[in-house]
């Protein structure tokens, strides 16, 4: 058999894990429920856990490097997780905080192994399966629960001094006074997010599915207003990096009858007018399980690449 790369995409809620050919293939995908590792007495030991019995079960033997998308920022040592705040353990605590997740894992196996931000991870995924891997700038924001975003310039991703860059979801607006989850007031995620769609839903049409919101109630004000805070977000990030194409995903912008026309008159009418004298692409995201474990070993081989 060939060799694989093991990716992993480890979310809030979902554990995805799958073997991924040189072709970008992925083969005999699992999923868990993420809980499995954050309410273990030994997290990365489940994890370990977790990939042998993946092995195992499926017969993979030539396994190259394993790597792992998380919800969260992760140093520029692509080793050391900053903080899961959305895999807590049973006492609402983040699981992985400063948490150099990739040395046990090494040591387990010994392989290397690589840590993402999930996020990253998706955007490397969607360029490389549309084929934009020779484009300048391409920014990419996913709106799901909360607001995620990367951006890659001439092939690589953008890093900042410690790797916790591009955490766009708590952006404030200004003026906002609405309480962000992070413990901060205004942030973005208060308003163009899905949680906040959750809260439209709630307090206006508690009689509609979530997945029938834009079906049914684009055309009012509250669900305009709503696509109207999702664009600012864009607007910002087109105007800082005037890129090739802006990527939009997430499950929001994947939801059945999201207003697109609507959402890019919005983003190009608040976009900076230097930028939208060149304009750029769009390209939506499509929905596949596995965009994160993919991008996970697409990631993982850019990294052993750059070592050879």
């Amino acid at each position: 058999m060939e060799s694989v790369i093991i990716g992993i995409d480890l979310g809030g809620t979902n554990l995805r894990i799958g073997a991924v050919t040189p072709d970008n293939e992925m083969l005999t995908p699992s999923v868990i429920r993420s809980s499995v590792v954050a309410e273990a007495p030994r997290p990365i030991e489940k994890i370990c856990e977790i990939i042998e019995e993946y092995k195992k079960e499926n017969k993979i033997e030539n396994v190259e490097a394993i790597s792992i998308g998380v919800p969260s920022s992760v140093e520029n040592d692509k080793e050391t997780v900053i903080c899961t705040t959305n895999i807590c353990d049973e006492n609402g605590k983040a699981v992985f905080t400063h948490t150099n997740l990739a040395k046990d894992i090494r040591e387990h196996f010994q392989i290397p192994v690589y840590i993402n931000n999930d996020v990253n991870n998706i955007l490397i995924y969607d360029i490389v399966s549309n084929h934009l891997e020779n484009q300048k700038v391409i920014v990419g924001i996913y709106i799901g629960t909360g607001v995620g975003a990367s951006v890659v310039i001439d092939g690589r991703p953008l890093e900042g001094k410690n790797g916790a860059e591009l955490d766009l979801g708590h952006i404030p607006y200004f003026g906002g006074d609405e309480v962000c989850s992070c413990g901060k007031k205004g942030c973005c995620e208060c308003y163009a997010s899905g949680w906040r769609l959750q809260q439209i839903r709630q307090e206006y049409y508690p009689d509609t599915p979530i997945q029938e919101m834009f079906t049914r109630h684009r055309e009012e004000r509250p669900l305009k207003e709503f696509i109207k805070a999702c664009a600012h977000v864009y607007a910002v990030m087109a105007t800082i990096f005037n890129p090739d194409t802006v990527i939009v995903g997430g499950g929001v912008p994947e939801m059945a009858d999201f207003p697109k026309e609507e959402f890019e008159n919005e983003v190009n009418r608040n976009t900076g007018k230097d930028v939208m004298s060149y304009g750029f692409d769009y390209l939506y995201s499509q929905e596949f399980v596995g965009k994160g474990v993919i991008g996970a070993a697409v990631f993982a081989r850019m990294r052993l690449y750059r070592k050879k």
